[in-house]
């Protein structure tokens, strides 16, 4: 049997090692709130990284599967933190990135080890829980998966995802 201390230095040494357990046992704490920023500055680094996967002329498709699986990631440590505006405003800009990204690995599909919906599965799940979270009425939900859909020419949102949501809006 663990006693209090070891298995907080237990508890404590895995929150050091993995930053989603750490953001996951600080929020269930309640000691997250929405003025911690660290949170959208992890994001925001890795959707500035994802966007620059494929600049310059040594690039590989490993590069972009990289910087998806980092994306996916960091979302989920995103999602941690309480919603706020901000964040379902960066999600957004992840959503433009990889779907801009993805194209490259449907045209590479035969050597491929990642499929696109490996990652747009998480980031539009994210905007579908940020848009619950901060309580969006159906016609602000819609017009930014209108706004999404018509900028992602490979379908990465899906927006039946959003039914609940939607309700009976339509457009």
């Amino acid at each position: 049997m663990l006693s209090p201390r070891q298995l907080a230095d237990l508890v404590a040494g895995h929150a050091v090692r993995d930053r989603l357990f750490a953001a996951l046992l600080l929020a269930e704490a309640g000691m997250l709130d929405t003025a911690d920023k660290s949170g959208l500055a992890d994001f925001r680094a890795a959707v500035r990284d994802a966007s620059q996967a494929t600049t310059g002329s040594r690039w590989q498709i490993s590069d972009v599967e990289a910087a998806g699986h980092r994306l996916a990631a960091e979302v989920e440590i995103l999602c941690a933190y309480p919603a706020n505006p901000a964040a379902l405003d960066l999600v957004e800009e992840a959503i433009l990135v990889w779907d801009e990204l993805s194209g490259h690995l449907r045209d590479a599909y035969h050597i491929t080890r990642t499929e696109p919906e490996e990652i747009a599965e998480p980031l539009v799940g994210a905007h579908r829980d940020l848009c619950e979270r901060l309580n969006l009425d159906p016609d602000e939900i819609a017009e930014r998966l209108n706004r999404l859909v018509e900028c992602c020419p490979y379908d990465t949102v899906d927006v039946d995802m959003y039914a609940d949501l939607l309700g009976e809006h339509t457009d």
